[in-house]
């Protein structure tokens, strides 16, 4: 189908007992009978080699292509199932001794955004920008020291503990760090299960079947149900995380880094199951990533953050084709093209590491790295302006009216 990428198929075998013959054949779209009775062997005498029978049959084929899957138009007529206004998560505030004041942390500045049914919101920036933090307080787990969270039209900061519970059972989290995220004295049967088991409804039996179909789903197989997190792999450990989040068929995920633990070739597949669960059940993704190859694949819209604040908004296309902000343009150049003798005209090199998140001055926080930067700059900070399409900036790259860009 459209947006589907090209996936190896099965999932990577036990190294416990791996299969007779070549380890790859049960997945090889090039396996014949010897595959499975003999195992090649890496060849000498060339600077390319394989550990295949069949390498020149290989070398012969073409790459298999796919289409990104387009917007979808449907999600701007709906009632947002998210609602984040102007967001603030300050940190410190308290002087220590000998000092006049105390340094306060601004992690998050003032954000806002919505995702609404059905819909993929990506957020990207550097490190340490304020992503994850904006993402803990959405689930509760940091408390915001200003601005309003809505979840389906009611303020988070206002449920009660029932309330609060039935909205945890709505919005589940793959978190970025795959073994902190996971209990170590539980086995992979268990963690998959506790979902299922707080929130109730489900017999025994339904829940050991439900737990062996996710691991079905995530590519994982049931030899691993009885072991530990200390037992697998960072990937594996990721794809745990990733089933006990789709257990209770969630109208929100929050994923935060839901790829960069994991194997190349389970990438894909990843992807590819969260774009089937979203058009099966019409889940609701906060994508946060690095990877931008993977955000535009997955999102609809995309939302740039820099120093705890979001400084463009827009959708998918138009923020990927025609960047508004300098520091967008900057972002999207870095992403690497996949051939060492292909060079790149249009990259764009930002001078200095990430400011002080501590560290505020009048003027846009951006300016002591922009490209563009001019005088004004350093005396006013641009507010996030623009009608469906947004921008934070005093000189944006493109125009901005009432939400077409008009490329400058």
């Amino acid at each position: 189908p459209i947006g589907s990428l090209p996936s190896i198929p099965g999932r990577p075998p036990d190294i416990a007992s791996l299969p007779s013959g070549c380890s790859f054949h049960p997945r090889c779209a090039f396996s014949e009978e010897l595959c499975s009775s003999e195992t090649p062997v890496l060849g000498d005498g060339s600077d390319h080699r394989a550990a295949c029978f069949f390498s020149d049959k290989v070398a012969r084929s073409t790459n298999v292509a796919f289409d990104i899957r387009p917007v979808t138009d449907g999600h701007t007529a709906t009632e947002p199932l998210l609602s984040v206004e102007e967001l603030h998560v300050r940190y410190g505030g308290r002087r220590r001794l000998f000092e006049r004041r105390a340094d306060v942390i601004r992690a998050v500045d003032g954000v806002t955004f919505s995702v609404r049914p059905g819909e993929t919101l990506g957020l990207v920036g550097e490190s340490g920008c304020g992503k994850t933090t904006t993402a803990r307080a959405i689930l509760g787990l940091v408390e915001p020291s200003a601005g309003a969270i809505r979840f389906r039209g009611n303020d988070m900061a206002g449920l009660t503990p029932t309330e609060m519970r039935r909205a945890r059972k709505e919005m589940q989290a793959v978190f970025q760090d795959p073994y902190g995220s996971l209990n170590p004295r539980k086995t992979v049967e268990r963690i998959v299960a506790s979902p299922l088991e707080v929130h109730g409804g489900f017999t025994r039996q339904e829940i050991r079947e439900r737990v062996r179909d996710l691991l079905r789903l995530v590519s994982l197989g049931h030899e691993l149900l009885d072991r530990y997190p200390a037992a697998l792999s960072g990937g594996q450990r990721q794809r745990v995380g990733i089933a006990r989040a789709l257990a209770l068929e969630p109208a929100m995920l929050i994923l935060d880094e839901p790829l960069s633990a994991l194997d190349v070739s389970i990438h894909a597949h990843i992807l590819n199951l969260l774009r089937d669960r979203q058009d099966r059940l019409g889940i609701s993704y906060l994508l946060i990533a690095h990877d931008l190859a993977a955000v535009r694949h997955l999102a609809d819209r995309v939302a740039v953050m820099y120093l705890g604040r979001i400084v463009e908004l827009g959708d998918r296309d138009d923020v990927y084709s025609r960047p508004a902000h300098p520091y967008t343009k900057a972002l999207l150049s870095a992403v690497p093209i996949p051939d060492p003798a292909a060079s790149r005209d249009d990259q764009i090199v930002l001078q200095g590491d990430l400011p002080d998140i501590g560290d505020r001055t009048v003027g846009c926080r951006f300016a002591s790295r922009c490209f563009r930067a001019e005088p004004q700059c350093l005396e006013v900070e641009p507010d996030l302006q623009g009608d469906g399409r947004s921008c934070a900036c005093l000189f944006p790259l493109v125009g901005m009216s009432g939400g077409a860009a008009e490329q400058r």
